[in-house]
């Protein structure tokens, strides 16, 4: 499942693929991954659904895995700022509703997509059907977070001294890394080796040079996750304007995303949620942990949406 195809939005190369094996496709559905994940965090489950008669759509959020590269035009950083490019919430936002536009996905309502997200994808997708008009037939939220504050105390370490953390050692960097993949697994000593490889593929490379890029890139995205774009929805009680059925499923042993913040945004959404699963023995990587129960949640709501 290579993200064979790209456009161009916000100065980033997105990098994306679609994928079926049917002329007749029950439906489309869109997965948006959060951080500091890549596409090929729902794989697995994606593949279950293409033999089940969907069209797939995945892309790497830009300045993510496939998606690092900048149109050589872009500025360079200048004082005070310490990175290239916008991977902010707003802009991935605003690339998600130019994806829309580039496979003209609000054409018609046959083309409009079931949209799966997980992690800071909520607050992502929410902008995008909010404030650009993305039409979705359905949405189905694996922990995510679209309400405020934002980030446990690492991230909230990394937001406040990025400088440092763009300077770490690499053997240091990619220690950190792998425990802070590690830690979102309900049974982090579990974790397969194959799985944490794809999940660190992104930001770790034994290159000395790319992996001081990819370094960059993960410090990034977290320096950049700005409260702005999810209070901007807040304060305009945006979220009583979601226009399609909702699906929340929550990791039960999730230590990154309390339950109770699934529960206000549950409120927040008036009415629109038709149904929360709490998923046993798993952490805020369900898809990973419970991949069979996910699968069946998933391919449920689907059917019924």
């Amino acid at each position: 499942m290579e993200l064979s195809q790209s456009f161009q939005s916000g100065g980033w190369t997105v990098k994306y693929g679609i994928f079926d094996n049917t002329q007749d496709p029950r439906g489309v559905v869109l997965f948006v991954h959060g951080t500091p994940w890549s596409s090929a965090v729902f794989k697995p489950l994606a593949k279950a659904l293409i033999r089940q008669r969907y069209q797939i759509i995945l892309y790497d959020l830009a300045g993510y895995e496939q998606s690092q590269r900048l149109q050589h035009n872009q500025p360079v950083p200048h004082e005070g700022n310490l990175f290239s490019g916008d991977t902010s919430v707003r802009m991935q936002a605003q690339i998600l509703s130019d994806l829309f536009q580039h496979l003209q996905l609000n054409a018609d309502a046959t083309k409009r997509p079931a949209v799966i997200a997980h992690d800071i994808a909520g607050a992502i997708v929410l902008r995008a059907h909010l404030l650009h008009n993305c039409s979705y037939r359905s949405l189905l939220l694996f922990d995510t977070n679209a309400v405020l504050p934002w980030g446990d105390g690492f991230y909230q370490l990394v937001r406040s001294e990025a400088p440092t953390f763009i300077q770490l050692p690499v053997g240091i960097f990619h220690a950190i890394v792998r425990a802070v993949i590690r830690s979102a697994s309900y049974k982090p000593e579990s974790m397969s080796s194959e799985w944490e490889d794809v999940l660190t593929d992104p930001w770790i490379d034994n290159d000395p040079t790319i992996s001081r890029e990819k370094q960059h890139s993960f410090v990034r995205q977290i320096a950049q996750a700005n409260d702005e774009d999810v209070a901007e929805m807040l304060r305009q009680e945006l979220y009583v304007e979601v226009k399609c059925p909702v699906k929340i499923m929550w990791g039960e042993h999730d230590k990154w995303i309390p339950k109770a913040k699934l529960d206000k945004l549950a409120t927040m959404l008036d009415g629109m949620v038709r149904e929360f699963v709490v998923i046993p023995e798993a952490g805020h990587l369900i898809m990973v942990d419970q991949p069979e129960r996910v699968a069946i949640e998933t391919f449920d709501w689907l059917l019924k949406n």
